[in-house]
Order: C-alpha cells, then sequence, then structure tokens
C-alpha cells in the first residue's frame, strides 16, 4: 500500500520550470493577451508613454491586460490586482514576471478612461466579426446601481439650509471676536486664523455649492463626497446610485451598447442607446428591432425612434387608469390624416384650438354631444370630454397598435429573458453590486469594464471553439488570426 501524496518542501528543481508549460493553452489568460496584441491602442487614444529620463514607464499593453485579466476574474481593486500580480500563476505569466503596483495601475486607469471605454466598442466588433452577434433581436434595459458612497451620510436640502445658516451665524462670531483682538484689522503681522475657522468657511463653501447643484438638478438631496450620484429607488430602498445601461443581443447574449447616467428614470435613453449599438455594430445593425420596457416608452422617446427610422418595440408608458371615467384617453383614437379625434362612442370631437407647452404644441378637442348615452361615465365636466393631443400622440397609437398583434407581443416577451438575464449574470456571477470608483465619468469607465468583461467571456468560449463557424459566419480568423490554431 503506497503512501499518501503530500508536500515535499526540500524538493529541489534541477532546472527552472517554465511558466509557459504550467498555463494551458486554453487558459483566459492566452485568451486576453491575444485580444490586447491586435488591439492598435494608440489609435484607440492610449496614452503612450515616453521615458527620456529615470525609470521606464510601464508599456499600455501591460496595464490593459492586467486590468482586463482582473475584471474577467472578478478582481477590480488596485491592490488586490497587485497582489495578484504576485500570485497568480495565470498573471505571472501575463505579465513576464512584471509587478506594477498598485500606484501604477490606478494612474493608468486614471489617464486613461476614455481609452479604456474605447475598449467595450472593440468586444462588440470582434463579437461581430466572429459571428457572435446576430443583427435580428435585441433588448435594451437599465439597473441601478450603488454609489460607493454611503447612503447615510447624504445631505437632505433641509438640513443644509439649516447648517449654512449656523455656519454663517457661527462664522459673523468668530470673524468679529478676531477683528477685535486684532484692533479691528485681519491684516495684523501674523495673523492666523482661530482652530476650526479654515474649516468651517470650507464646508459653507461646500454647502452652497451643494445647494447651487441642488437648484440646478432640481433634486432634494446630495452628498458631500458623490455630489454627482443622486438617489434612486432600488430595491425597494433609496439609496445614492448610478444607472447603468446596457444593450443585449439575442444570439449569443453580447453586451453591443452601454453607458451609465445619473437620471432616476430611463427617460431618453432610448434612441441614444441603439445609435451606440448602431455604430458599434457597422451597418449590418440598420435592421435590428429593439424590445424595451415601459420606462423607455414616453410618448417623446417612441417619436424620436419612430422619426429616426428605428425598428423598435416598446409599450408606451400610460400611467396609471384615470379614476374618475371609465373611458381613459387612450381609448380615444386620433387620426393624424385628418386631424380628428374620435371617441370609444364612434362620435368625433370638435378642435378647439392650439396651445404650445413647454415648447410643444398640444392640440386640443371637446365633446359637445350632449345626447351621448354614456356621457356620465366619460366626464364630470359640463363642458364635455376634452382630449389633449400631443405630437406624438400618433406614433404612441402605431406602438400600442402593434404590441396588440400576438405575434408582435411574443417577439416582445423575450426582451426579459434577453435584457435582465444580462444584469443578473452581472450582479450575482460577477458580484457587481456596487460602484468602487467616485465620479460620473469614472462610473462610466467602470461600467465600459463590466460589459467588455461580460462580453470577453463569450468571446473566450468561442475562441476555445473556433471550429464552430457558422455557413453564415464570417470565419474566426477575421477577428483573431490565430484562432484557427487554438
Amino acid at each position: 500500500m503506497g503512501k499518501p501524496i503530500a508536500a515535499d518542501y526540500e524538493q529541489t528543481f534541477l532546472l527552472p520550470p517554465s511558466l509557459e508549460e504550467w498555463v494551458p493553452v486554453d487558459h483566459p489568460a492566452r485568451f486576453i493577451r491575444e485580444f490586447v496584441e491586435q488591439l492598435d491602442l494608440e489609435q484607440m487614444g492610449f496614452a503612450m508613454p515616453q521615458s527620456d529620463e529615470g525609470r521606464p514607464a510601464y508599456a499600455p499593453d501591460l496595464l490593459l491586460k492586467i486590468w482586463l485579466y482582473g475584471y474577467l476574474q472578478r478582481i477590480r481593486s488596485t491592490r488586490k490586482l497587485e497582489m495578484a500580480c504576485r500570485e497568480h500563476l495565470s498573471l505571472l505569466w501575463l505579465t513576464t514576471l512584471i509587478q506594477p503596483d498598485h500606484n501604477s495601475l490606478w494612474r493608468f486607469w486614471k489617464n486613461n478612461r476614455e481609452a479604456l471605454r474605447a475598449v467595450f466598442k472593440q468586444t462588440v466588433q470582434v463579437a461581430a466579426r466572429s459571428g457572435c452577434v446576430g443583427f435580428v433581436l435585441q433588448a435594451l434595459d437599465g439597473t441601478k446601481i450603488a454609489a460607493a458612497c454611503s447612503h447615510h451620510t447624504g445631505w437632505s436640502k433641509e438640513h443644509m439650509e439649516k447648517l449654512l445658516a449656523a455656519l454663517d451665524e457661527a462664522l459673523a462670531t468668530n470673524e468679529l471676536e478676531v477683528e477685535t483682538q486684532n484692533g479691528g484689522s485681519n491684516e495684523t503681522e501674523g495673523y492666523r486664523l482661530p482652530a476650526g475657522l479654515t474649516e468651517r468657511r470650507i464646508l459653507r463653501d461646500q454647502i452652497k455649492a451643494g445647494l447651487e447643484q441642488l437648484a440646478a438638478d432640481g433634486r432634494k438631496h446630495y452628498h458631500p463626497k458623490e455630489p454627482e450620484a443622486r438617489r434612486m429607488g432600488k430595491g425597494g430602498e433609496n439609496r445614492y446610485a448610478y444607472n447603468a445601461q446596457a444593450v443585449t443581443d439575442q444570439k449569443s447574449g453580447i453586451l453591443t451598447a452601454c453607458e451609465t447616467t445619473r437620471e432616476e428614470t430611463d427617460h431618453g435613453q432610448l434612441v441614444p442607446l441603439i445609435e451606440q449599438a448602431r455604430e458599434n455594430l457597422g451597418v449590418a445593425a440598420i435592421a435590428v428591432e429593439t424590445l424595451a420596457d415601459t420606462g423607455y416608452g414616453a410618448g417623446a422617446d417612441i417619436e424620436r425612434a419612430v422619426g429616426c427610422g428605428l425598428a423598435v418595440l416598446v409599450p408606451p408608458a400610460e400611467g396609471a387608469p384615470p379614476k374618475d371615467t371609465r373611458y381613459p384617453s387612450r381609448d380615444f383614437n386620433y387620426d393624424q390624416a385628418t386631424r380628428t379625434v374620435t371617441c370609444p362612442q364612434t362620435r368625433q370631437l370638435d378642435h378647439e384650438g392650439t396651445v404650445t407647452r413647454d415648447g410643444r404644441r398640444l392640440e386640443r378637442y371637446r365633446c359637445h354631444h350632449r345626447d351621448c348615452p354614456v356621457r356620465a361615465q366619460c366626464t364630470q365636466d359640463p363642458k364635455g370630454r376634452q382630449i389633449t393631443v400631443h405630437t406624438h400622440t400618433a406614433a404612441v397609437q402605431m406602438m400600442r397598435a402593434r404590441l396588440s398583434d400576438p405575434a408582435v407581443a411574443a417577439r416582445f416577451a423575450q426582451r426579459a429573458q434577453l435584457a435582465e438575464l444580462t444584469f443578473a449574470r452581472i450582479k450575482q456571477h460577477d458580484g457587481f453590486r456596487r460602484w468602487t470608483v467616485s465620479g460620473l465619468e469614472a462610473v462610466r469607465t467602470q461600467w465600459a469594464l463590466v460589459c467588455a468583461a461580460a462580453n470577453l467571456r463569450i468571446l473566450y468560449r468561442r475562441w476555445c471553439r473556433p471550429d464552430t463557424t457558422e455557413p453564415t459566419r464570417t470565419p474566426a480568423t477575421a477577428a483573431f488570426p490565430s484562432w484557427a490554431a487554438a
């Protein structure tokens, strides 16, 4: 009976071991190396350091490989990446035993934010060339991700106003004492502010800046350490967060577009995200149909999408049904050609005129049929039921009619599986539930890297199986020259 296999700490090597033999040929580190080396980093906007004096700088492709591999392995901290470069065998191979410190890693991130966001676009284009994008159906959705700051230490507008008044009073008293001690002048030689006075002035200026931002944004909450974050409903709670957006392709789950905003709602994001997906994918994306939920169904957004010639399926945001009538406005049909409104009783309303509200033209129609059998159930207005027609009413009605088709409704039913599954994987599998950076620009960069990592996982599986090409696809060698030999 043989002895159990145990560690032998006295074992020595006749020849030094080779890292090349310890990293399998299908390891993700090899995939990341191959992906980065086919990128033109200078054209993408990465800073190319030149060191004429002192210690040479780290090459940008080396640091990019570390960051991408870190996000692929759910390592998003600079200090943990620094430790991984010393301890993880795969990173030791990928960096050829070079060990950048956390400061170098962070400076690379800080100085190349826009270029790092461009890496996501490269993953989309590689996926399109390798046949991972179907160019048929895609889904758009958004999710709230908590900011790095604590939601307990934020300030409300009311609290800031009270604190500002107290600071003004305290500073006025302190400054009067200083003037008295210095004979009415603050220019006495050796004059110094009392302890705490400078800090109070800084705090007062910070509160004033915060109140100005709240007035500009029309908000009531402000965080001193995360001024760009906003309180948003998230998981049944109200926290400081950012709104992360993504477009998911049906075929392989590739994310074709991504963005991060500080808006609490998804209004205004429909067209920009679709246009970004088109730009990332090229002309082949023109016929792609986009599915989105009611958060993107504002009338102005639907009108803009239809006007841009975009194929979208978005349920209009109707709001809660009115309680004082059995006949909501959506049941009144507007004919754009004849500019007439017909009620559910097939009676036409009379045009009352045109008004302008918030820069938009509105048409008003009123029912003057006093013999209508359902007048009492329709309105309590003695003048008759009034209907307001917006410029987007026709587009909303057309969208509502399309979704009433069973075949179209069945196609739209795929939205939840496409879009929400993507966020479930990012939050649950990747454990990404909170930003680790502060500020909108940094958050946008981090979300682009998170989405790039999601795409790279799909591309990695494709890279491991280069022989799974379909007759209609472009061969994988068009994306990575060595895939056929992998």
